[in-house]
C-alpha cells in the first residue's frame, strides 16, 4: 500500500477521491491495518493483513462461537462463499489516514478471508477482485 500514491484525507480523516484501485494477493497480505490486537492477541503495532490471518489460523481452532463477542468467525464464513462462488461482489476495503499513518479501516475480516482463500490455493481468477477505496 507505501508504494501507491494514494489520496490524504483532510485532518478529520476523510478520504479524498474516492476511486477503487485494484490490489493484488501480495499487496493486501502486506497492507497495514487499524488492529493492533486481534482474537485476543494484543500487541502495540498496526498488524498487516498477513499478520492477522497468521493470528487468525491459530486462535480460530480454541474459539467457541459463543464467545466470539467480535465476530471474528465470520471470516470462515467469508472464506466459504468465496472459495464456493457464494460471493457476489468485489472485496473492497477502505484506508483512513490517522497522524499522517494510512490504515484499513473497513473490510478487515473480507481480506483475511481472500488471503485464506490464496493460501489454500485457490487461483485469483477464480476469487473476486480486491480493491482498494482511496
Amino acid at each position: 500500500m507505501a508504494a501507491r500514491p494514494y489520496p490524504l484525507g483532510h485532518a478529520g480523516g476523510t478520504i479524498l477521491g474516492m476511486a477503487l484501485q485494484p490490489l493484488s494477493a501480495k499487496e493486501l497480505a502486506e497492507t497495514p491495518t487499524l488492529f493492533s490486537g486481534f482474537m485476543g492477541y494484543v500487541d502495540r503495532s498496526y498488524k498487516t493483513f498477513g499478520q492477522l490471518l497468521a493470528i487468525y489460523r491459530e486462535r480460530s481452532k480454541g474459539l467457541p462461537v459463543a464467545e466470539d463477542r467480535a465476530n471474528d468467525l465470520r471470516v470462515d464464513r467469508f472464506i466459504d462463499d468465496m472459495a464456493s462462488d457464494r460471493w457476489s461482489a468485489d472485496v473492497v476495503i477502505r484506508i483512513g489516514v490517522f497522524d499522517g499513518t494510512r490504515l484499513v479501516i473497513d473490510g478487515i475480516h473480507r481480506g483475511i478471508a481472500y488471503l485464506a482463500c490464496i493460501e489454500e490455493g485457490i487461483s485469483p481468477d477464480r476469487l473476486p477482485a480486491v480493491h482498494v477505496n482511496c
